[in-house]
């Protein structure tokens, strides 16, 4: 993350789900790009991608990042044929994050709520209520029985994150990566996970009941029964016998 960035753009790459946020800092005397940043819950092609990105960016003028193309990120690190799209979509994340910078339309900063926030307010508070947390990065973070009930983490980034016992009854998760989450024994009773992430996570004894789900919902194969514990919302239904996504692929 970067601590006081020009930009800060959230971007969803629509074939895998992997999410993406960059993180911008314009220098105003000249319209070139002191520095970028970027974390995404995607896998290795994604991190090389998103890394020679950020590498290709600084220095560059405002109208040179618009205009960049994957062979720029190639130039750089060559993909293998089957793995093109990666520098594509990072291509692509930067170009929406030039326009978010121009157009005023990244998150907003109010809503970029840090890692540092979280832990200094859990650390006060001793627990998580009620709070707003949306598209927060806690990946990896030992949260072990930590009360976060009826708190907004929509899109937030869980990544390997340490939820064993965790109080998440009724938490908005919607958008959420919850990849390779340790979820043993929470309560995610009432949890919004619509379009949520939950690939490599470990749901044994995770409480579900009433919980909501559409098509974006992903667990692995072995938990595709908590479903009939869980409400449907949303247009389209989900498809048990449908092959979930590997996590952060």
């Amino acid at each position: 993350e970067m601590a006081d960035p020009s930009v800060v753009s959230a971007y969803r790459n629509t074939g895998c789900g992997d999410g993406y946020r960059i993180y911008i800092k314009v220098n105003n005397e000249t319209s070139t790009i002191s520095e970028a940043r970027y974390t995404t819950t995607g896998c290795g092609f994604s991190l090389a991608a998103l890394s020679m990105a950020c590498k290709w960016l600084e220095g560059k003028t405002l109208e040179e990042a618009e205009n960049i193309t994957s062979d720029d990120i190639e130039n750089l690190f060559e993909f293998p044929e089957r793995r093109k799209n990666y520098p594509q979509t990072a291509a692509e994340a930067v170009k929406k994050a030039i326009h978010d910078y121009k157009n005023d339309t990244g998150i907003k900063p109010e809503d970029r709520i840090s890692k540092d926030y979280a832990l200094e307010t859990l650390k006060k508070k001793g627990n998580l209520r009620e709070e707003k947390l949306t598209q927060v990065v806690l990946e990896n973070e030992n949260l072990e029985g930590v009360d976060f009930s009826g708190s907004n983490m929509s899109h937030a980034f869980l990544v390997g994150t340490n939820l064993k016992n965790a109080v998440l009854k009724n938490v908005k998760l919607r958008g959420a990566f919850l990849n390779g989450a340790d979820l043993e024994n929470a309560d995610l009773s009432g949890a919004d996970l619509r379009w949520a992430k939950l690939s490599g996570a470990k749901l044994d004894g995770t409480i579900l009941d009433g919980a909501l789900y559409d098509a974006g919902t992903r667990l692995d194969p072995k938990y595709v029964h908590l479903f009939d514990r869980m409400k449907q919302q949303g247009k389209e239904s989900y498809i048990k016998d449908e092959q979930p996504e590997e996590a952060g692929v």
